[in-house]
C-alpha cells in the first residue's frame, strides 16, 4: 500500500492524474481503511473533472476519519462542481468546526455560499475548473501577513522583476482564470518562487504546507522506509516570547483544550465539565464561556436561552474582565461572543436580531469570516421572508380583484393586484398569464412575453398562454413568431377558437404586407434581431434558393415544393417580411 501511494504521489506531482488514480486505487485495495488514500484519489478525480467519483471518495474519507479537516475540503469541492451548493456549504462548515482558520475551507465556503445565493459571477459556470474554485485573486494583506512570519516571502517581495511576473498572472484571475492557470504552470517551471508568492497571496504559507500525503507537496518516502530530509540552512533561532500566564491560567487552558476535544467527539456533558473547570480557574476569560455556550447550542433549543443569557452577561462585564485579566475580553474575543449570539438568534429564526449582532461584531473586529456569515444570513432572511409571504388563498383573492379591474379597463390597478398575487403564489401559471394580458393592454410587450414564457414553463399545456403570446408577437410585428405561438396552441387544442382566429388574422396580415409595395422597417428590424431568422439567412441552401428566385423563379418554386424543410424556412421568411410576393 505504501509503495502504491508513493507512486501515486509521484504521478500526481507530474500531473498525470489518471495514472495517479490507478496507484491510489491499488493502495486502497491493500488497505481500504486508510482515509488518506481516498483523499488523494478524490483529488485525482477532481483534477480529471470526474466529480461524482471525487465525491464518493471524499465522502468515504470523511466517514473513515471524521476529525480530519482535509477530507471535508475534498468532499466540499466535489459537491461544489456538481452544483450541490447546499451540501457543499454544509460540508465546508463542518470542516471549519474542526479547523476554523483553514484557508482552503474558508475559501471553499465563500465560493459555495456565493453560488448558493446566486451571487453574480459565482458558481461552476463562472470560470475556473479542473479541481479549482475559479481564478486566483490578488490579496496584498494576505501576502503581507505571510511575509511577517516567513522571511523568504518578505525577500521575494523586494524582487521587482518577480513581483511583475506575479502581477501579470494575477490580472488574468478575473477575466481568464483558465489562461491564468496555464500561465502560472508555465512560469513556475522556470521560477518556482512565483508559486510561493501566489500561494502566499491566497493566505497560504508554503513553508507550513502538509506533505505529499495531503497532496500539498513533493512525494516523500514510504511508511516503511522514510526518506532522509534535505539538509536545511541553519537560521538563527528566534526567541519565543515569554509565557506570562499564571499557573491558574495554564491549568485553565489545559481544561479548555480537553473540552474542545470532547466537543469534537460530541461528548457534550463531559465537555461542559471541562469548560466549567477552566472558568473556575480563570473566570476572566471570554473564550471559556463562549466555548461552553457552543456546547449548549449543540445540545438543543432548550439550552439556547441559557446560552444567550450567559453570553450577554460576559459582554456586559467586558471592561471588568479586561481590567482583571488584560486581553481576556479583547476586541477579537468580544467579536467571537457576538458572533455566537448571532448564530443562536439565526437558529431561533430571529434574523433581524442576528444581523444586528453580526454588525456589532464587525465593529469590534472586521474580518472576512464575519462578513461572509452576515452576507449569507441576509440572503437567508430574504429567502425566508419571501417563502413566508406565500399564501395561495390570498393570491387567489388578488387574482380575482385583478380580474375585476381588468374588466373595468383599469389595467394599471389590475397589474398591481397580479403583482401581489405572484408574490403570494409564484407557481400559479394563470397569474402570469393574467398579468401578461394587463401588460399587453399597457403596451409593455417585452414584459408580457416574459410572463408568458414563465407561465408556459410552469404549465406547458396552457393553451391560453399561447394565444396571448401570439397576440403580443402580432403587435410587435413579429408575425413569424405569432404563427409559431398559435400553431403550438393548436397542437394542444385543435379547436381552440382564439388560436384559430389569431392565426387567420396573422395570415391575412402577412398577405396584405407582402402584396403592398411598402417595407415596414419596424417589422424588418424585429426579424433581423431574431436568431432563428439570422440562422436561416446564413444557411447556404437558403442563399442558393433566394438567388434562384431572382434568376429562375420557376425552378426555385419547383425546388421548394419538393423540400418540406425549405418550405418551412421560406414561410418563416415571408412571415417575417424578408421575402415578399406580388
Amino acid at each position: 500500500a505504501a509503495e502504491a501511494k508513493a507512486l501515486g504521489n509521484a504521478a500526481f506531482t507530474a500531473k498525470d492524474f489518471k495514472e495517479a488514480a490507478k496507484h491510489f486505487t491499488e493502495a486502497i485495495s491493500h488497505d481500504p481503511t486508510d482515509h488518506v488514500f481516498f483523499s488523494n484519489r478524490s483529488a485525482c478525480y477532481a483534477s480529471l473533472e470526474q466529480y461524482e467519483k471525487a465525491l464518493e471518495d471524499g465522502t468515504e474519507c470523511v466517514k473513515l476519519k471524521p476529525d480530519w479537516p482535509k477530507g471535508y475540503t475534498r468532499k466540499g469541492l466535489a459537491e461544489y462542481f456538481l452544483e450541490k451548493y447546499d451540501d457543499s456549504v454544509d460540508t465546508y462548515k463542518a470542516g471549519l468546526k474542526l479547523a476554523p482558520e483553514d484557508a482552503s475551507l474558508k475559501e471553499g465556503l465563500k465560493k459555495s455560499s456565493d453560488a448558493k445565493y446566486n451571487v453574480l459571477g459565482a458558481g461552476v459556470g463562472a470560470g475556473g475548473g479542473g479541481g479549482g474554485l475559479g481564478g486566483l485573486s490578488f490579496d496584498p494583506a494576505a501576502l503581507a501577513a505571510v511575509a511577517v512570519k516567513n522571511p523568504k516571502i518578505a525577500a521575494h517581495m523586494q524582487d521587482k522583476e518577480l513581483m511583475q511576473k506575479v502581477q501579470m498572472i494575477m490580472q488574468l484571475g478575473q477575466t481568464a482564470p483558465g489562461m491564468q492557470q496555464q500561465m502560472l504552470m508555465q512560469v513556475m517551471q522556470s521560477d518556482p518562487r512565483v508559486l510561493e508568492v501566489v500561494m502566499a497571496m491566497q493566505g497560504m504559507d508554503i513553508s507550513t504546507m502538509p506533505g505529499a500525503d495531503e497532496m500539498g507537496g513533493s512525494p516523500g518516502g514510504t511508511a516503511s522506509s522514510p526518506s532522509r530530509p534535505a539538509a536545511k540552512k541553519q537560521e538563527p533561532k528566534k526567541e519565543e516570547p515569554p509565557d506570562e500566564r499564571t499557573p491558574e491560567q495554564k491549568e485553565a487552558d489545559e481544561f479548555k483544550t480537553k473540552g474542545n476535544d470532547l466537543y469534537k467527539k460530541k461528548q457534550f456533558q463531559e465537555a461542559l465539565e471541562m469548560y466549567d473547570k477552566a472558568i473556575e480557574k480563570e473566570p476572566n476569560e471570554l473564550l471559556y464561556m463562549n466555548n461552553k455556550c457552543a456546547v449548549w447550542i449543540e445540545m438543543g433549543a432548550e439550552y439556547w436561552d441559557k446560552a444567550i443569557e450567559a453570553l450577554k452577561d460576559v459582554i456586559a462585564r467586558r471592561y471588568e474582565i479586561n481590567g482583571a485579566n488584560p486581553g481576556g475580553a479583547s476586541f477579537e474575543k468580544v467579536a467571537k461572543v457576538l458572533n455566537r449570539l448571532a448564530a443562536i438568534y439565526e437558529k431561533k429564526m430571529d434574523f433581524d436580531t442576528a444581523i444586528d449582532y453580526y454588525n456589532r461584531a464587525l465593529m469590534e473586529d472586521n474580518n472576512r469570516v464575519t462578513r461572509n456569515a452576515l452576507r449569507e444570513l441576509e440572503r437567508a432572511k430574504e429567502k425566508h421572508d419571501k417563502d413566508s409571504y406565500i399564501d395561495a388563498a390570498k393570491a387567489e383573492e388578488h387574482r380575482e380583484k385583478g380580474n375585476e379591474f381588468f374588466k373595468e379597463k383599469k389595467y394599471i390597478e389590475a397589474k398591481g393586484e397580479y403583482d401581489e398575487g405572484i408574490k403570494r403564489n409564484p407557481i400559479d401559471a394563470k397569474m402570469y398569464s393574467n398579468r401578461a394580458a394587463a401588460l399587453t393592454k399597457l403596451m409593455a410587450y417585452p414584459d408580457a412575453l416574459k410572463d408568458l414564457e414563465e407561465c408556459l414553463r410552469l404549465d406547458p399545456k396552457f393553451v391560453k398562454a399561447y394565444s396571448r403570446k401570439g397576440v403580443v408577437h402580432f403587435f410587435m410585428k413579429e408575425y413569424h413568431k405569432a404563427m409559431q405561438a398559435y400553431d403550438k396552441g393548436l397542437a394542444i387544442d385543435p379547436d381552440n377558437e382564439e388560436c384559430k382566429n389569431g392565426k387567420e388574422q396573422v395570415i391575412n396580415k402577412i398577405s396584405e404586407t407582402s402584396r403592398s409595395g411598402e417595407v415596414d422597417e419596424e417589422q424588418i428590424r424585429h426579424a433581423m434581431a431574431d436568431p432563428e431568422i439570422q440562422q436561416i439567412l446564413h444557411d447556404p441552401q437558403i442563399n442558393m434558393f433566394l438567388k434562384s428566385m431572382q434568376e429562375n423563379p420557376k425552378e426555385a418554386q419547383k425546388a421548394m415544393q419538393s423540400d418540406p424543410k425549405l418550405q418551412e424556412a421560406v414561410s418563416k421568411l415571408m412571415a417575417a417580411g424578408i421575402i415578399r410576393t406580388g
